[in-house]
Formats: C-alpha cells, sequence, structure tokens
C-alpha cells in the first residue's frame, strides 16, 4: 500500500476524530506501562490498564474553528492478575502506596485548519506528536519533594489515529466506518507523583490502542461500572468549552493530595455538576 504525505481540513479531522454533529464519542484504550531507570536498575513492566477517552468536536460559531473537549481516565492494572490496582508496592523504595487512577475531567484541543495525513487507497492516518518540557509546579512545594522534584515536566505524546480513506469524502459516515477508526499512542514521560519516586533518574513508557464508539453500552463492562457508579460526570463529553485550566496529572495530584494521604479510591466521585461555560 502506497502512503502519499498530505493534508486534511479540520472538518475531514473534525468526521474522523469524533464527528460534526456535536456528539459524544468514545475511544476504549487498553494498554501497558514500564519503567525506565537510568542508573543501574533494570526496566520493568508495572502496569496494564483500561481507560476511555469521551471527546466531542463544537465549531465556534463566529471563527468556525473547531476544537476537541474530553475527559478521561484510565485504570491502572496488576499486568498478572488484571485486577484493578488500589494499592501498589514501590519496587524500588518498598514502600505501599495509594494508587492514583488517571482522571481527567476536562481537556481540550484547538484543531487547526489543516492537519498532516498520510493518505492510502483504502487506510489513512494522522500522526499528532507533542514534545513538551513545561515548569513543575510541585517542586517548590516543601510537601512534594518525595513525590515531584523535578524542576520540569518533560514528555513526547505521539497520537496516530487509522482510518479508512472514504471518510476523508463522505458527509455522512455510517457506523461501520465509524467503528473501523484505532487509535495508537506512545508517550515517553517522567514518573507519577503518587509514585513517590523521591527523585529517582529515569522516566515511564506508555503505549495503548484504542477503538472509536459513540455507543456506551458497548464499552468494558469496567468502564461503564466505573461511570455510572462512580464517574457521572464522564458520561458525557463537556458541552462547550469551560472557564478553567486543562487538567494534568501533576495539577490532580495537588488537588487531591489530602484524599491521596487518607487513601481514599480513586478516582475520586466525579458527580454531575453545573459547568459555566467560557464566554
Amino acid at each position: 500500500m502506497t502512503l502519499r504525505k498530505s493534508t486534511i481540513t479540520d472538518q475531514q479531522f473534525v468526521q474522523m476524530r469524533c464527528s460534526t454533529d456535536g456528539g459524544t464519542h468514545y475511544f476504549e484504550a487498553t494498554g501497558s506501562m514500564y519503567a525506565q531507570p537510568l542508573d543501574s536498575d533494570q526496566p520493568i513492566h508495572l502496569f496494564d490498564f483500561l481507560g476511555v477517552d469521551i471527546s466531542r468536536c463544537i465549531q465556534d460559531p463566529t471563527t468556525s474553528r473547531w476544537t476537541l473537549l474530553s475527559r478521561k481516565f484510565t485504570l491502572y492494572l496488576d499486568p498478572r492478575s488484571q485486577e484493578i490496582l488500589r494499592q501498589w508496592q514501590n519496587p524500588w523504595t518498598g514502600e505501599t502506596l495509594h494508587v492514583i487512577h488517571r482522571s481527567y475531567d476536562y481537556q481540550e484541543f484547538q484543531i487547526p485548519p489543516q492537519v498532516g495525513a498520510f493518505i492510502g487507497p483504502e487506510v489513512s492516518f494522522v500522526s499528532l506528536d507533542l514534545n513538551l518540557k513545561l515548569p513543575n509546579n510541585l517542586a517548590s512545594n516543601p510537601k512534594f519533594s518525595e513525590y515531584s522534584p523535578e524542576p520540569f515536566v518533560q514528555s513526547s505524546d505521539s497520537y496516530k489515529f487509522i482510518f479508512p480513506t472514504r471518510m476523508l469524502e463522505d458527509e455522512i459516515v455510517d457506523a461501520s466506518c465509524d467503528r473501523a477508526v484505532t487509535l495508537s499512542y506512545y508517550r515517553m514521560g517522567p514518573w507519577e507523583p503518587w509514585m513517590k519516586m523521591k527523585g529517582k533518574a529515569g522516566f515511564l513508557v506508555l503505549n495503548y490502542t484504542g477503538t472509536k464508539t459513540d455507543v456506551f453500552e458497548e464499552l468494558h463492562p469496567a468502564l461503564k461500572t466505573q461511570i455510572e457508579q462512580r464517574l457521572p460526570l464522564y458520561r458525557e463529553a463537556p458541552a462547550c468549552r469551560l472557564q478553567r485550566s486543562i487538567a494534568t496529572s501533576w495539577s490532580r495530584f495537588e488537588e487531591e493530595f489530602d484524599a491521596y494521604l487518607r487513601g481514599e479510591e480513586f478516582p475520586l466521585l466525579a458527580p454531575l455538576k453545573e459547568e459555566p461555560c467560557l464566554e
């Protein structure tokens, strides 16, 4: 199969990534996380995980620009038993720690007018690569010195969306075509703060694959149970851009630190709530 390097429009990207009708779509994902120490210690397969990205795309009526709005959460699993972890023993310090499953209740991405793509006769893909070096706000607070002392948060994220090429031409995408969209994700980044790595040199490698659906009932039972019993806010993507900052593992750790120390169950409860839109 020959792939041609090209671009697609923001609306074509929206058609593939979610839909142009503003509906909620889900990407269920499964994958693994590995530790890569930078000293003499060997790499370790730390976790498997199961997660879901809950997204919708909205268009600004004034500028016609598109924005991807999402919530997402990930459950860390024991790589052997596949059980959802409540506690984890740090293999380097021996300390047993409470697990903070990832839960981001608000994220947004401004979709550019043109998106790079590789176009094939039947299958095409989009690759979005994000390389960041940002100040670590936790590093300046002494109470986080054992959890996240690094002055910067550095990461490389690569999202690849694989989809039928005919989605670029069809104004209305049928369900079978929509379900054919798949996601491959790879990340290199710092230790999660809750792992309490105390400044150990090294990084995490994370990879997962996902599939798209707009039907909540098609999600994995463990994900549906979390949403129905603990995270009803995550049933739908945000309906508009919100008057709040984007969630990260570091901002969530700061917000949830006291609950972490108390050993509460994560993800923390996320009931439905009124969320003011950005005007």
